[in-house]
């Protein structure tokens, strides 16, 4: 799957004028649609050895999550000095604080962006954090799609419509499907609203029916 993160780069790339606009996004789509998830921690930031007018920030990564086999140590990641290319700026100066990390690769490159999902660890929920070690991953055959006024509806078995912008009123979306939930495959391509109970009650009865 081309990572979307790269697309939202690409974007950012045709609208300098307008500047860096993003899409929140649920936090299992930031999972399933990136290259790579870490936490980690920011420990230095310096010009980029690989291109002009980037950061590199370089990661002290304590978990990964998602990467492909065959890369090493994540040490480094790279994001463009621009606003308007969704560069992004790493503001906490807390050097022992763990952050939620996901890029894309770009050239070989971890890229991070303003659009990415990025936020320090002790933020998330207990579903969330669960999520992205465990969960999000078997949900990524499954499409959430964002629902910002009514009507909206699902095309298709395979998705789940994420209504939090609507319930909360809140432009983020950071709602209690974001905070608590994950779409995920029920089996022959259904797909729904799952917590962490019920997916683990939903086990049980499959194990005990075999």
């Amino acid at each position: 799957m081309f990572p979307v993160l790269l697309i939202v780069i690409l974007g950012c790339l045709s609208q300098r004028a307008l500047g860096c606009s993003c899409s929140h996004v649920h936090p299992q789509s930031a999972y399933c649609n990136s290259a790579v998830v870490i936490r980690g921690k920011f420990v230095a930031q310096t010009d980029s050895e690989k291109r002009e007018h980037w950061n590199q920030y370089r990661i002290k990564t304590t978990k990964v999550f998602k990467a492909p086999e065959d890369m090493g140590d994540i040490e480094v990641v790279h994001t463009s000095k621009t606003e308007s290319l969704c560069g992004y700026e790493h503001k906490s100066t807390n050097r022992s604080e763990e952050f939620l990390i996901t890029g894309s690769i770009v050239d070989g490159m971890v890229v991070i962006t303003a659009c990415g999902f990025i936020a320090p660890w002790d933020s998330l929920t207990i579903f969330q954090k669960k999520g992205f070690s465990q969960m999000y991953e078997k949900g990524c055959s499954c499409q959430i799609v964002p629902c910002y006024s009514v009507p909206c509806e699902v095309t298709s078995d395979q998705q789940c419509l994420w209504t939090d912008h609507l319930m909360q009123r809140s432009s983020t979306g950071a709602g209690s499907q974001a905070s608590s939930l994950a779409c995920l495959d029920m089996g022959k391509g259904l797909c729904t609203w799952e917590t962490q109970k019920s997916r683990l009650l939903t086990t049980i009865r499959k194990s005990k029916a075999h």
